[in-house]
């Protein structure tokens, strides 16, 4: 009788404390060096933007607009940059971009570099395909 307690608290309180942990991002995308990412959270449709690399670059995040059909990367684009200076991996230090799209709507984003407004040629990263 007291193992069968005991396992009910035990299962009780693994799952108070995946409910109280952190919220995981659905995905990230980074730049074609690594010294750009950026994570997309589900939860709340919140980008959250580091920059690595202390080299004077701002994160560049480009996503095509969000569908509830089949997303391409040839969907019209937006872009949204952080120039804020060097965050390194700490996610604490990230630059927070809130957006609010649709329940479901699935877009493509991929992350590079921007260097005194304008995209830096070659550094996007590989396309990532997310859902609001």
């Amino acid at each position: 009788m007291y193992r069968k307690i005991l396992t009910v608290v035990i299962a009780a309180l693994g799952l108070a404390v995946a409910a109280a942990g952190p919220a995981s991002a659905s995905d990230s995308a980074s730049t074609s060096d690594s010294c750009g990412a950026v994570y997309f959270y589900s939860d709340g449709d919140t980008f959250k933007f580091l920059d690595t690399c202390s080299d004077g670059h701002g994160v560049l995040l480009y996503w095509t607009t969000p569908t509830t059909g089949q997303p391409h990367t040839s969907d019209t684009g937006h872009s949204k940059a952080y120039t804020g200076g060097y965050t390194g991996w700490n996610m604490d230090n990230a630059y927070i971009y809130d957006k609010d799209f649709t329940e479901g709507a699935c877009f493509y984003y991929r992350v590079g570099l921007t260097e005194s407004g304008g995209y830096i040629i070659g550094s996007y990263g590989s396309w990532t395909l997310s859902c609001a």
